[in-house]
């Protein structure tokens, strides 16, 4: 039988046609419907994000890192520094050897819990890594990660050279410059005595005041180190208070590890001791900055620094300052303040804005570091303070305090009281450290009071 040619040619065109349409129909309907991306976990998606540190996979969805600890304030500030002798030996000091530094700060968290030594374990640096969102590289002038320690407790921190990259800024730009002074005396140079010379007696505390909501100020009592501070902390809800507690703990890290790595310049010779602390109040700029810029909500954070680090052996004072905190030295009653303000006022500017400061911690690449030398005498009272003191007390009222009491805790409480009794308008903080020289009838007494007790 012969097949009808114009007729098979038809229908094989059909037959196959309908061979591949049912193929492609069968194909379709053996996938499974993809899902949409953004409804996988990222870690289950097939293309995986560049990796990231569990620590900061751990804080949230969003780009930014935690603050230290979170930062939060605490409810009370810490009960004063006691008034214990503090000078020693540079190397070694004779102070007891239960003698802890001291802070007060509303920013501080509880401390670490002890290791087998018996002294609190201090956690391990953790980087976090902040990359900045799509579009913002336009409006800011910033580099796309930056790298910060982070640690679990931000009382005990451990500060590993915190740095940011910022387009434009080179290395040099973060240098910081030493503006050195000296009182009278202060300049002859002297051998350092195999003991101390001077004893030293502190005392401390910070006060919220009548009107602030929160307190900014923190301050250091080291005793075993010599070694006084306060910062007064500025700049947004909660940043403040993580200022000056960074800039306290920074500098607290850096005597505890003898390790003086900022790097500052000067046209002159700067003793050896004061350009170690010059080197820590830095670091202490280097530190905040890196936090304001890894956390949006601290980028307007800020803080005054004025510390005062004591020779007993070789019988000086180094102060180093920035702001507006302050330090004032009573000598044969006529008080002195040792620190210029840096506010607009000292460059000669009038009216509102005469009060505002022009540097500060944190807030740019380099400092003008003051640096101011004394030479202790027997009876003099050095006092540390926030303007929250300063611009409630005058210096004749100071004076007066300082000359009526001469327990150093009564005097301190006073001068606190009598800020807030003036309204109380900003957080007031205040160190008062005594000098008595080792040899003096006074420093006899003391030391032998000490050794009935």
């Amino acid at each position: 039988m012969e097949l009808n040619s114009q007729l098979v040619a038809p229908t094989l065109t059909g037959v196959a046609a309908f061979l591949l349409a049912w193929l492609a129909f069968g194909k379709g309907r053996s996938k499974a419907p993809a899902a949409a991306s953004a409804n996988i976990p990222a870690d289950e998606r097939e293309t995986k994000p560049p990796p990231v540190s569990a620590a900061k996979r751990s804080t949230a969805a969003h780009s930014k890192p935690a603050p230290a600890a979170e930062a939060k304030p605490a409810a009370e500030a810490k009960p004063a520094a006691e008034a214990k002798p503090a000078a020693a030996a540079d190397a070694h000091p004779t102070t007891a050897a239960d003698t802890k530094p001291a802070t007060a700060t509303d920013a501080k968290p509880t401390a670490p819990a002890a290791g087998k030594s018996g002294k609190p374990a201090k956690p391990a640096a953790k980087a976090i890594v902040w990359e900045a969102l799509p579009g913002e590289l336009d409006d800011e002038d910033i580099t796309v990660i930056h790298a910060i320690p982070v640690f679990e407790n931000g009382a005990d921190l451990t500060i590993e050279a915190a740095s940011v990259a910022i387009e434009g800024e080179s290395e040099d730009d973060r240098v910081s410059r030493i503006e050195l002074s000296y009182e009278e005396d202060a300049e002859a140079e002297e051998v350092t005595s195999a003991s101390a010379r001077i004893l030293l007696y502190a005392a401390g505390d910070s006060d919220q005041g009548r009107v602030r909501k929160r307190n900014e100020d923190s301050l250091l009592v080291m005793p075993e180190r010599s070694l006084f501070a306060v910062a007064d902390g500025m700049g947004g809800h909660r940043g403040g208070a993580v200022a000056s507690s960074l800039a306290i703990d920074a500098l607290q890290d850096a005597f505890d590890r003898e390790a003086f790595e900022g790097r500052v310049q000067s046209t002159g010779n700067v003793p050896r001791r004061a350009r170690e602390l010059a080197a820590a109040v830095h670091m202490t700029n280097e530190c905040v900055r890196s936090m304001a810029f890894a956390d949006r909500e601290l980028s307007d954070m800020g803080t005054t620094l004025v510390a005062a680090r004591f020779s007993p052996n070789k019988q000086r004072l180094y102060v180093g300052h920035v702001g507006d905190s302050r330090c004032y030295r009573l000598r044969q009653g006529k008080l002195r303040q040792l620190t210029t303000d840096h506010t607009m006022a000292s460059l000669g500017v009038k009216g509102p804005s005469a009060n505002h400061l022009y540097q500060a911690i944190g807030v740019s690449p380099g400092l003008a570091i003051d640096l101011i030398v004394d030479k202790p005498q027997d009876d003099d009272v050095y006092v540390l303070c926030s303007d929250g003191l300063s611009k409630m007390v005058n210096d004749d009222e100071l004076r007066d305090v300082l000359l009526e009491h001469e327990d150093l805790e009564s005097a301190l409480y006073t001068l606190i009281e009598a800020a807030n009794d003036r309204g109380g308008n900003d957080n007031v903080t205040v160190i008062i450290v005594k000098v008595l020289a080792r040899a003096s009838k006074k420093a006899m007494e003391s030391i032998a009071q000490q050794a009935v007790n």
